[in-house]
C-alpha cells in the first residue's frame, strides 16, 4: 500500500488580547495618546478597522476545508504543533 501526503499550516497565536488591540482604533488612539482619534483611524485604515460582521466562526471554516478534503480522498491523519504552528497531517492511498 502508497500513500500521498499533504500537509496544511495553520498560524495559532493564543493571545487575542494582541488580535482585539490590533484591531480596535480606541486602543490604537490611546497607545498614540489621542494624537489620532478612533474615528480618524477607522477612516483612514478601513482594511485593518472593518468590522467582521458576519463571518464564520474559525470551527466552521476548518470544518467546510476538512469536509472538502475529504470529497478529495484526503483522511486527516495527525495534527503537529511546533510553536505557534500547527501543521495538519493528511494522507490518502495512492491507486
Amino acid at each position: 500500500m502508497q500513500w500521498e501526503y499533504h500537509v496544511v499550516h495553520l498560524n495559532v497565536d493564543d493571545s487575542s488580547s494582541k488580535h482585539e488591540e490590533a484591531s480596535n482604533p480606541e486602543a490604537a488612539s490611546e497607545k498614540l495618546k489621542g494624537s489620532l482619534s478612533p474615528d480618524f483611524l477607522k477612516d483612514q485604515f478601513p482594511e485593518q478597522y472593518q468590522e467582521n460582521v458576519g463571518s464564520e466562526h474559525p470551527a466552521m471554516q476548518l470544518s467546510k476545508f476538512l469536509n472538502k478534503k475529504g470529497q478529495e480522498r484526503w483522511e486527516l491523519s495527525e495534527t503537529i504543533k511546533i510553536g505557534k504552528m500547527l501543521f495538519l497531517i493528511m494522507k490518502r492511498q495512492v491507486d
